[in-house]
């Protein structure tokens, strides 16, 4: 080979080098995880197992947690290069340890408070002077406790153990816990909790977040970046292939949980990550001023702290390139005429990455783009979250709301059938059994909007129902403006319920005659708007409503209204009523011009048959004095319960709780009826109930409840002779229960 031939190869290979590289011999790195292997951690198995660190030039020590190591202090002191760690990196940043978080993998934090069921916790609230099993590191579940107002000096603070048993054995009355993982255990073991997440309470941290150390990021910018994106793919694959990947963990490092625990995990696990909604590792720098301002209003961060620094910038990689870029430029110049074609080659090579960069930065606006869109979805979300907390909150104050109002509508409806008809004290009492009627209908309303209670399905006039709202608000609410009633008579009917349906038309007619404080027109109008759907317009001539106001018309607990004169859930609970009846509801309102709501119905085709008569339903023969074991902890019931039952003629026995109750029949109590209560310390009806059909088989129970959800209903339907009780009820329907019974302590024919 000639001298010159061999200067040039010699400069063409120099070249190449510098532009790509030699192939360097893996670098070795460790990751440094929070806790012991297992599917929280898969995607870093799989980019390990499927190649994807080699591909990157590394070669990778995954470690799993020690008693006694801190994540945090094992990366900032160089121990290791990476980590795994939970929002609290924010406040490891503030104390003086740079560290910097490269990805979000859990788009929502699973920590959660798991409670014992039946331990007198239906609330968060509750947990004030409970044992509270909680690890030191839970800032988001120490601050959801302050936000509820429940600090941690009223609660007994217990070293966490990390093992359900301590909850399931009554050690603890509260503990926290993984969503993805504890539960798995207490689901296994049976037993019964409730779960309480931070969400409830808006506060939405993210969780298990990669991040490393300011000096690894300056030091090694490249192998930060090809860490991050291999970790990255190895969780695309580990979320698309769970299967494969339990067996993986299973091989390399044993069987401390099984198989079945770690697909619960990947299970549990997809919702929080929502691979497909956003993309592996994505971070909302909204989201982390949300959990910073969090910390800010709890006194553990300073206000205005400064995320500069904290939060990983990918394109710092793109930045190094163009640096390499440049000098590669800079070579060609000096080569000059000894290159030659070499230098059209490699000018060629630019051009071509130049293209690729102008396509990566058009890529990068899309992703800009796409995070406006993210920003919409965060409202979204936050919408649910709203609505999560408004069902927690009403199914709590249903089963202490429904008890008060059975214990009035109980006494009030015994006493008076004891009073002459036209007396005054009948008409008091008349008077005290609607209102307690009134307000059970109320709660029904509420737990509805929660979605928390079942509609009734029967065919419905809701012509029918127009007329007795206008009958009962013509002469209060109606009587300042002019009404138009336009009536289609041959509406064809819905299916649904008439009580829900009533509530939400009465909240338009309330909500279009607050809207026209100076008199106005208000016009109710139906018709058939097609053979499959009926409509139903209410339009006012009012005030209307801006753009602002009408987008967030439907947001639970938005109103404009001064304070103590709207609560904000008016239209929230009709468009929840809508959606319940499988319809549609549209507004048009212009401000200055008035609003139309129009809410559309599918027709009902086929009247479909009723539902079973109930107990109370049912004729009967006129009964004997029964033994009844009445099953409740709530001594206004009882007392109530007991001058109700004794006023019918029947022998009262009282157990304050299931345990009780138990005990009596082992004592040899043999009762004809029980009536027992779903919600209440200890075993609780539900727990009660199988233990008691062991022990009598035959003898009818009336399973009372304040929160007749779906769950109650499963429970009623899962044992023979079990017939649910919903509070509040009166004498009449108890009594016709009890009348339908059959002979005592023998089955229904």
């Amino acid at each position: 080979m000639s001298s010159p031939s061999r200067i040039l190869l010699v400069c063409l290979l120099s070249l190449a080098t510098f532009l790509l590289g030699a192939a360097p011999p893996p670098v070795q790195v460790t990751l440094q995880l929070k806790w012991q292997h297992q599917f929280q951690f898969a995607g870093y198995y799989a980019a390990q197992a499927k190649g994807y660190y080699k591909e990157a030039g590394l070669e990778v020590n995954i470690l799993e947690a020690a008693p006694g190591v801190d994540v945090v202090d094992e990366v900032v002191t160089g121990h290791a290069q990476f980590g795994v760690g939970s929002s609290a990196l924010l406040l490891s940043r503030q104390q003086g340890r740079p560290v910097v978080v490269l990805a979000t993998i859990f788009q929502h934090s699973p920590m959660v408070l798991v409670a014992r069921s039946g331990a007198g916790i239906t609330s968060v609230q509750d947990l004030v002077g409970k044992r509270l099993m909680i690890e030191r590191q839970a800032d988001e579940l120490f601050a959801y406790l302050r936000k509820e107002g429940v600090p941690e000096q009223t609660l007994t603070l217990v070293e966490h153990s990390f093992n359900p048993d301590d909850l399931i054995q009554g050690k603890v009355d509260c503990m926290s816990a993984y969503a993805t993982d504890e539960a798995f255990l207490l689901d296994k073991a049976h037993f019964q909790y409730l779960t309480f997440t931070p969400r409830m309470g808006g506060i939405d941290f993210y969780g298990d977040n990669l991040f490393t150390s300011d000096d690894e990021l300056k030091a090694h910018p490249d192998q930060v970046k090809a860490f991050r994106e291999a970790s990255l793919r190895g969780w695309k694959y580990a979320m698309q292939n769970p299967e494969e990947i339990t067996t993986l963990i299973l091989a390399r490092y044993g069987e401390r949980r099984g198989r079945a625990y770690l697909l619960y995990e990947a299970q549990k696990m997809n919702p929080l990550l929502q691979p497909t909604l956003v993309d592996m590792g994505y971070m909302y720098r909204g989201r982390w001023q949300h959990i910073v301002d969090t910390y800010a209003e709890l006194g553990l961060l300073p206000k205005g702290f400064d995320l500069e620094g904290f939060l990983y910038e990918p394109e710092a990689g793109v930045r190094q390139i163009n640096r390499r870029l440049i000098g590669a430029i800079v070579m060609l110049v000096g080569l000059g005429l000894l290159l030659g074609g070499a230098a059209l080659l490699f000018f060629r090579q630019y051009h071509r990455l130049k293209g690729a960069l102008a396509s990566r930065d058009q890529a990068e606006r899309a992703v800009q783009l796409e995070q406006q869109q993210k920003a919409k979805l965060e409202a979204q979300l936050q919408q649910s979250r709203k609505m999560e907390s408004l069902g927690s909150l009403a199914g709590g104050i249903a089963h202490d709301m429904n008890n008060v109002l059975g214990a009035i509508l109980g006494i009030a409806s015994a006493h008076e059938e004891m009073e002459p008809d036209g007396t005054p004290a009948r008409r008091a009492f008349e008077t005290i059994i609607k209102a307690a009627e009134r307000g059970g209908k109320m709660v029904k309303s509420l737990l509805r909007f929660a979605h928390q209670s079942p509609a009734e399905t029967r065919a419905i006039d809701l012509n029918a129902i127009l007329r007795e709202e206008v009958e009962l608000l013509q002469r209060t609410t109606l009587a300042q403006v002019h009404l138009v009633l336009d009536l289609d008579p041959g509406l064809q009917p819905i299916l649904g319920d008439a009580s829900a349906l009533a509530q939400a038309l009465m909240n338009l007619c309330v909500n279009a005659v607050d809207a026209m404080p100076e008199a106005g027109t208000l016009t109710l109008r139906t018709r058939n708007q097609s053979p499959e759907w009926v409509e139903v317009l209410v339009q006012d001539t009012g005030s209307g409503m801006p753009p602002e106001v009408l987008a967030r018309a439907l947001e639970p607990f938005f109103t404009t209204k001064e304070v103590g004169k709207g609560t904000g859930l008016g239209l929230s609970m009709v468009y929840s009523t809508v959606k319940a009846h499988h319809g549609q509801l549209h507004i048009l309102s212009e401000h200055g011009l008035g609003t139309q709501v129009s809410l559309r119905f599918p027709v009902c085709v086929k009247e479909p048959s009723g539902p079973s008569p109930t107990t109370a339903d049912l004729p009967g023969p006129e009964r004997r004095s029964l033994r009844v074991l009445l099953v409740d902890d709530d001594e206004l019931v009882q007392k109530s319960m007991e001058a109700i039952l004794g006023s019918l003629g029947h022998e009262v026995h009282i157990a304050p709780s299931g345990e009780a109750a138990l005990a009596a029949l082992e004592a040899g109590f043999a009762p004809q009826v029980v009536i027992l209560d779903m919600n209440m310390p200890g075993l609780g009806g539900r727990g009660t109930l199988p233990r008691l059909r062991l022990l009598l088989p035959q003898v009818p129970v009336l399973l009372s409840t304040g929160r007749a959800d779906q769950s109650a209903q499963d429970l009623a339907g899962a044992y023979p002779l079990v017939t649910l009780l919903p509070k509040p009820f009166s004498i009449k329907v108890l009594k016709g229960h009890l009348e339908a019974l059959g002979e005592p302590g023998q089955p229904n024919s």
